[in-house]
């Protein structure tokens, strides 16, 4: 376990020194820990969303409520707001989080719902399992509107095996979303979303006797 870790760590060491030497795509995203998730859980979770991301070339940068005064204005262009609720509140009690989008598929907010992935990561690090639901979510906010897919991490629902090889480090974004996420960051006039007429993305757990997160 601790070796898995280590070379981890070692791997995005060497992924971000690519991306920024190839000059790649960046973002930034502000987390917003509503929920007062401890810093070493939080820390695990930014460490594996970043390196889902880095995987499709794509580095992030990341600030925190509290330490800038970036949740103090509206978001700029190629800044994501990630909101870590501490109790999810809505209809359907299995949905883990949402990603706000406009009428014309972008957005900048997306919530992630604590108290939810505690309740259904069986078994699984509380920290990582927080950095690949944000790191869906905040691919919601990248891809826009149907950004589902068959494969990898945007699948609409994770069953047993998709859960599998997400805990292995096998479930990325596919080359054509990666692609996608990197022409839309490169854009240089990103509009801002005013309105949040519909969500994308919701989070879930799927009742049933092989249990699945459902997207």
């Amino acid at each position: 376990m601790g070796f898995v870790g280590t070379f981890g760590q070692f791997l995005g060491s060497v992924l971000l020194c690519a991306v920024a030497g190839a000059g790649q795509s960046s973002v930034t995203v502000v987390v917003n820990n509503s929920a007062k998730v401890r810093p070493d859980v939080l820390s695990k979770a930014e460490a594996e969303a970043a390196r889902l991301f880095l995987e499709a070339g794509i580095s992030i940068h990341w600030l925190h409520c509290g330490e800038t005064d970036a949740c103090r204005h509206s978001p700029v262009p190629n800044e994501l707001i990630l909101h870590i609720v501490p109790t999810g509140k809505t209809q359907n009690n299995f949905v883990f989080g949402e990603a706000f989008l406009g009428e014309d598929g972008r957005g900048q907010y997306c919530d992630v719902f604590f108290d939810r992935i505690k309740a259904a990561r069986q078994n699984t690090d509380g920290g990582w399992m927080l950095g690949v639901v944000a790191a869906h979510e905040l691919g919601h906010l990248l891809l826009g509107s149907r950004a589902h897919s068959r494969v990898g991490i945007m699948e609409p629902v994770w069953e047993q095996e998709s859960v599998r090889k997400l805990s292995m480090g096998l479930l990325l974004f596919t080359p054509d979303q990666a692609r996608f996420m990197r022409r839309r960051i490169a854009e240089e006039d990103r509009p801002q979303v005013h309105s949040f007429s519909k969500t994308e993305g919701e989070i879930g757990l799927l009742r049933g006797r092989t249990p699945a997160l459902r997207f």
